[in-house]
């Protein structure tokens, strides 16, 4: 199992939780373990989405990563 780990800058409030849970949910091939205000952690599935799409997710719910880290 491969686990990665985002520090997101821009997130503030509630609204900010939201929006990244939402865009994470989107990506096909990973299980959202915990979405935090400036983190967000996920379990990458065999076969599945990369740490590339997680980013992108991310980014494109308007959020900047600003680090990632993939263990496992």
């Amino acid at each position: 199992m491969s686990v990665l780990v985002a520090q997101i800058t821009g997130m503030s409030c509630n609204h900010c939780l939201n929006a990244v849970n939402a865009a994470l949910a989107a990506v096909p091939g990973i299980r959202v373990e915990s979405v935090r205000i400036g983190r967000a952690e996920v379990e990458l599935l065999p076969g599945g989405a990369s740490p590339d799409d997680v980013v992108g997710a991310i980014e494109g719910a308007g959020y900047d990563v600003s680090h990632t880290d993939v263990t496992g």
